[in-house]
C-alpha cells in the first residue's frame, strides 16, 4: 500500500508539471487547438522559461522581512560559534542574556543576524552582480565584437551613456547569455534564432521595396531557407527545454522515492520507541538524540 502511495503521488506531481510545461493539442469547445510553433517569436527561459535564465533557489532559507522564523536549539548554536569567532564579546553578552531573559535573547539575535548577515547577503549580491557583468562582456566580446567594441568606447568617453547602452545591451543579448550559461548548446541556437531573425526581417524589408517580379522571387526564395533554418532550431530548443524536463523529472522522482523510505523507517515502532527513549534522555539532560524540532 506504501509503495503503491509513493507511485501515485509521483504521477501526480510529473503530470502536474507536464501539462504545465509541454506544449501539447487542447481542446476548446469540443475543437483541437493546434499549437503554433511560429507564435514564439522570442524564447522564454526558466521560471516558466525553456530559454534558461538564471534561476533561483527553490529550497529557500529564512526570511528577513515581518514574518520571523523559529530560532530552534540548532540554529541557535550555529549562530553563537560564528558570532564567537566573529564577535567574542558580543557572543557572550548574548550568552548571558540568555540564561536569563531567552525571549529578549531571541530578540537580540535576530538584530546581529540582520545586521551581520545582512550586510554579508548584500555584498554577495554585488559580487555576484559584478562578475555577471563582467562574464557578460567578455561573452559579448567573443559573440558580437562590434557591440562590445561600441560600449568599449562609450565607457572612456561617456559614462553615463555607456550605462544606458549597457542596459540596452542586456536588454537585446542577455538572455542568450543566460542561456549559454546553463546550456551552451541551447545559448547556440538562441544566437542563430536571434540573428536568422534578423535577416529575415532584412529580407522583408526588401521584398516589400522590390521594383520587379524577378528580384521578388529570389527573395522570397532566401526568405524561404531562412525561416525553414529557423523552423529547425525552434525544434532543436523545445527538444533541449524536454530534455531538461525529463531531468527534472528525474529528480522528482528520486527525492520521492527518498521522502517515502524516510517516511517508512520513522513508522516502524521499534525506530520510534528508540528514539522516544533517546529524546526523553535529551530532555532530562542525559544524552544527545536525533533531530526532533
Amino acid at each position: 500500500m506504501k509503495a503503491s502511495y509513493g507511485v501515485i503521488l509521483v504521477l501526480a506531481m510529473a503530470a502536474v508539471i507536464v501539462l504545465s510545461i509541454l506544449p501539447c493539442s487542447a481542446q476548446r469547445t469540443g475543437e483541437e487547438k493546434k499549437e503554433d510553433i511560429w507564435r514564439e517569436d522570442e524564447p522564454t527561459g526558466p521560471r516558466g522559461d525553456p530559454r534558461g535564465g538564471p534561476r533561483g533557489d527553490p529550497r529557500g532559507g529564512p526570511r528577513w522581512g515581518p514574518r520571523r522564523f523559529e530560532l530552534t536549539d540548532e540554529i541557535i548554536e550555529r549562530i553563537m560559534k560564528e558570532l564567537a569567532k566573529s564577535e567574542p564579546e558580543k557572543a557572550k553578552e548574548l550568552a548571558k542574556l540568555r540564561e536569563k531573559e531567552p525571549d529578549k535573547f531571541k530578540d537580540e539575535l535576530r538584530e546581529v543576524m540582520r545586521k551581520q548577515f545582512g550586510e554579508r547577503i548584500r555584498k554577495h549580491m554585488d559580487e555576484r552582480r559584478r562578475k555577471w557583468r563582467a562574464g557578460f562582456l567578455e561573452w559579448l566580446g567573443k559573440n558580437y565584437p562590434p557591440a562590445a567594441e561600441k560600449l568599449a568606447k562609450l565607457k572612456e568617453q561617456d559614462p553615463e551613456l555607456y550605462i544606458k547602452a549597457f542596459d540596452r545591451a542586456v536588454k537585446k543579448y542577455g538572455y542568450i547569455y543566460r542561456a549559454w550559461q546553463q546550456n551552451p548548446e541551447l545559448g547556440r541556437v538562441l544566437k542563430e534564432k536571434s540573428e536568422l531573425k534578423e535577416k529575415r526581417d532584412r529580407l522583408l524589408r526588401k521584398i516589400r521595396a522590390a521594383r520587379n517580379d524577378k528580384e521578388k522571387k529570389e527573395l522570397t526564395r532566401q526568405l524561404e531557407e531562412v525561416v525553414s533554418n529557423r523552423f529547425d532550431l525552434m525544434v532543436r530548443e523545445k527538444q533541449i527545454a524536454y530534455e531538461q524536463l525529463r531531468k527534472r523529472l528525474e529528480e522528482l522522482k528520486k527525492r520521492v522515492e527518498e521522502s517515502q523510505a524516510e517516511v517508512d523507517k520513522l513508522m516502524d515502532v521499534k525506530f520510534k520507541n528508540e528514539n522516544v527513549k533517546a529524546r526523553v534522555g535529551e530532555l532530562i539532560g542525559r544524552t544527545k538524540g536525533v533531530k526532533w524540532d
